[in-house]
């Protein structure tokens, strides 16, 4: 007799007598293997931090009939916790540590309970019950069966240690809770307060650099100044910041531990004032009659020797004035350049601070390259046009500053004159390094009058020099060959659809991490817009666009060291001794085509463009519900560190208004970006600024480096001020609360979804052995986010995975010193006759070269027409 379909089972038959109907079978039992990994992961994460993981699903397991004892139930949820450690050992032993890490603050939650009247003898005898009962609990509940009362008392044993320990030095009494310092108070008609209301920080002389890396360093050695008894000392200062803090801190965390918070907010705000006017007159001169005049200079070297004589360095019977200009112009349009050019230099004097010999009629500025005099020729000369742009660069830069430390330079202009005018010390000053100047003598004059700062000198020579390194030293370009190199390669590395896609995690992470998710869904709308219409923030005025701080000349997304625009002494033109300067500017243009057509300088304006309006939205948000909470709420936020209150309450009093062209506003959404994007010389260590030619050393490490600076200021030093202030004070355990939901959130938004975006965008180069369901996989997350952590919290130095790419998990070498070497090591093989390796060097290093490659890696209908893999080489 034919057997039915249902007397099969697996391909075996069984006797029909043998067969169960499915619908009265009873549910298979699961195996350890077929358990849950989010379930697991919780459980181990809970055992960690409690001990109670397993006895917790134990009970979960019983009340939802998982289970039919307690002993099942503990077995099953053990036995599953065991297969999910031994499938997933990356991601078990992340969430292990996290466990462990959240598991401390349970303790610290009970000594912020301790009387800040009890003694030190009580606080720690307190803290030692405490961790005795805590210790003895997690023992017993993370023990086993008939270990748990060993457990206990192991526990109870390392609990008391412990707490006795964290109650000596985690916290405080009543008489050692510093009491705040009275401050001079803030003087809306004079100099604003730089040390603000926290006051300057007791500190020694920093380190002023990391030596004299190369000959272009601008750095400047202040001498300390020794002529004031110091004021009465409460304490010894603090340690100066060190070479390690030069290489590794932004420049505006160097000052904010150097000098003060409020300074540096106020060197912050300085360079973000100084980049808007720098941006304008570039903008200014680059079109109409500025242009037209820049034109008829180069054409014509007779008409621009009539500009390169109307200077106080030649004698009046030679000099030229615009009348004589007038009478010798060839045309009409020269007269009118003449005319036009006349009212700008004089209306460019009226505004400067310096005054000029009212003898001299007529004066336009000049800059002589040639380095000869009495003979010098036209050629000798830069355009006139790009002399007059220099000085009123230099005469705005050092206004701007002048403003945001409400100096007024009216006073100073006698001095000025004879500094910079008349040049008496022998060697030409730049407004700005005046400016700084005065800035330093104001800042030594407030240190004196705070009670606890041994060393004012000190203090105001560490503020000079930090903002020397943001304002004059990060402008100045280094040596040609290096910079060229520098710059094509990280354009052959990084301007390629691959990096452009993994800019785009970039738009979600740090938004919502600094301004949470509703503000960033109110801005996506318009920043879909602003993707395709780069001018949105000059039509709608509720948009701002990185045009509007001074941003949008920057094509990398990273900052960049002109070699052409300078604002320091004399602001002379650097010369490329080494290398033509036309190739200069052709790896210049090559790689801004390369960033443009890879996608990767849309997809970078739009998550800065993201960052600062999602801050701005968050700031109007809350500046509009106006209760203590939301201002507080925004008090804290990184766009307001570091201002006093009258700037706060003017900052919210603009975002009511929803005014984007406020100063106030774009300082706020300028130091919001500033926080995460490596766009300003304030966000790059001290070294990268003052040593052009150590620059180097950061290509392709900048983002890296401001997340590990983030990780130090969101974590770090909340974690030091909870120890310094105590837990059982308010501070210290809000202090305590703050780092440890910062470091959730980070690891969220920057180690898991970053990680895991990350490597899947490597999925689509098929020149990597990776695959999109090994990356969703919790091994995978555990492992993307492991390595992105790495990488961010040593500023890129370690990557623990580089291995599978031929590359050292540790390693400090730069990406364009890499590439030289691997270029050069491949010259030797062509006498060989194999010119692969040197193909492979020049389709992976070469600017536009590297972007075409990259796509046809990733394009196999490409691959297939080209019957190759890459664009030089057959893989």
């Amino acid at each position: 007799m034919a057997k039915e379909w249902w007397q099969y089972e697996g391909g075996e038959s069984i006797p029909n007598s043998a067969y169960v109907p499915w619908y009265e079978r009873e549910p298979e039992e699961k195996t350890d293997d077929d358990y849950s990994a989010v379930r697991s992961g919780v459980v181990g994460f809970v055992e960690a931090a409690t001990g109670a993981g397993d006895e917790l699903d134990a009970t979960v397991r019983l009340l939802v009939g998982e289970a039919d004892n307690w002993t099942d139930a503990i077995g099953q949820s053990r036995a599953k916790l065991e297969a999910f450690e031994e499938d997933n050992p990356l991601l078990s032993g992340a969430v292990d540590i996290t466990g462990l890490a959240a598991g401390l603050f349970i303790p610290g939650a009970s000594l912020a309970k301790l009387s800040q009247a009890a003694t030190k003898g009580a606080r720690v005898a307190q803290g030692a019950a405490l961790g005795a009962a805590e210790g003895a609990a997690y023992g017993f509940l993370g023990g086993e069966d008939e270990g748990r009362l060993t457990g206990a008392a192991m526990g109870a044993g390392l609990g008391a240690g412990l707490g006795g320990v964290a109650g000596r030095f985690l916290t405080r009494s009543a008489d050692e809770i510093e009491q705040p310092l009275k401050r001079a108070v803030e003087r809306e008609d004079a100099t604003v307060n730089i040390g603000g209301d926290e006051g300057f920080n007791n500190v020694t002389k920093a380190t002023s650099g990391v030596g004299d890396l190369d000959g272009n360093s601008l750095q400047r050695k202040v001498t300390r100044v020794e002529d004031e008894a110091p004021a009465s000392i409460h304490e010894d200062p603090k340690s100066d910041s060190n070479i390690i803090g030069n290489l590794v801190l932004g420049t505006r965390e160097w000052i904010d531990k150097n000098v003060g918070t409020r300074a540096g907010r106020l060197a912050e705000d300085s360079e973000i004032m100084v980049r808007q006017e720098l941006n304008d007159i570039d903008v200014k001169f680059d079109e109409g009659l500025f242009a037209t005049a820049r034109e008829m200079f180069e054409k014509d070297k007779q008409f621009k020797s009539l500009f390169t004589r109307m200077s106080e360095s030649i004698d009046e019977d030679n000099r030229v004035t615009f009348g004589l200009a007038r009478r010798l112009a060839k045309t009409k349009e020269q007269k009118d350049v003449i005319d036009f050019l006349e009212l700008e230099i004089k209306a460019l004097q009226g505004y400067d601070f310096v005054r000029f010999d009212r003898k001299l009629t007529d004066y336009f500025p000049t800059q002589n390259i040639g380095k000869r005099s009495g003979t010098a020729t036209p050629e000798d000369y830069i355009n006139p046009i790009d002399a007059l742009k220099d000085l009123a660069k230099d005469i705005s830069a050092a206004r701007a500053v002048a403003r945001r430390h409400n100096l007024s330079m009216d006073k100073f202009e006698d001095e000025a004159t004879d500094i910079i005018a008349l040049k008496k010390t022998g060697k030409p000053m730049s407004r700005m390094n005046f400016v700084i100047n005065k800035i330093r003598n104001e800042t030594r004059e407030q240190a004196a009058r705070q009670k606890d700062i041994t060393d004012p000198s000190a203090i105001a020579d560490n503020y000079a020099e930090g903002l020397r390194s943001i304002l004059i030293s990060s402008k100045v370009g280094g040596d040609a060959v290096g910079a060229t190199v520098k710059r094509a390669i990280s354009a052959a590395l990084l301007a390629n659809p691959i990096n452009a896609i993994l800019n785009l995690v970039e738009g979600v992470t740090s938004p919502i991490y600094q301004n949470g998710l509703i503000p960033v869904l109110q801005t996506v709308p318009k920043a879909i817009i602003a993707t395709f219409n780069k001018e949105l923030g000059s039509i709608d005025p509720k948009w701002l666009s990185n045009k509007q701080l001074g941003l949008d000349r920057q094509y990398t997304g990273e900052l960049q060291a002109a070699t052409k625009q300078t604002i320091e002494d004399g602001a002379e033109l650097v010369k490329f001794a080494k290398l033509p300067q036309f190739i200069a500017n052709s790896v210049d243009k090559v790689g801004e085509f390369a960033y443009n057509v890879s996608g990767v300088r849309t997809v970078n304006r739009m998550g800065q463009e993201i960052l600062t309006n999602s801050s701005i939205r968050q700031g109007i948000n809350l500046a509009k519900k106006g209760d203590e909470k939301s201002l507080e709420k925004l008090r804290n936020h990184s766009g307001m560190r570091g201002l006093s209150e009258s700037e706060f309450n003017k900052t919210v009093d603009a975002l009511k208004k929803e005014d984007l062209t406020d100063g106030w506003v774009i300082n706020f959404a300028g130091a919001s970006l500033n926080k995460w994007q490596p766009v300003s010389a304030s966000t790059m260590p001290k070294a990268y600024n003052d040593n052009p030619n150590f620059r180097v050393m950061y290509s392709m490490l900048s983002y890296m480096n401001r997340q590990m600076n983030n990780i130090r200021t969101e974590v770090g030093l909340n974690l030091k001020k909870a120890q310094e202030k105590g837990l059982n004070t308010k501070e210290g355990a809000e202090a305590a609360r703050a780092a440890m939901l910062n470091s959730a959130k980070y690891v969220g938004l920057f180690g898991v979804v970053a990680g895991v975006w990350d490597d899947g965008r490597k999925t689509l180069d098929f020149t990597n052995d990776k695959y999109l369901e090994d990356v969703l996989t919790p091994e995978g997350f555990a492992s993307a986010t492991m390595n992105q952590l790495a990488s961010n919290i040593t500023s890129g130095v370690v990557n623990i995975r580089a291995e599978e790419y031929g590359g050292q998990p540790v390693s400090i070498t730069p990406a364009p010193l890499s590439a030289t070497t691997r270029t050069l090591s491949a010259v030797p093989k062509l006498f060989e006759g194999d010119v692969d390796p040197l193909l492979r060097s020049l389709q992976t290093y070469t600017p536009g070269v590297a972007t075409v490659d990259r796509i046809i890696r990733m394009t196999p209908v490409l691959q297939e027409q080209l019957g190759r893999e890459r664009l030089l080489t057959d893989d």
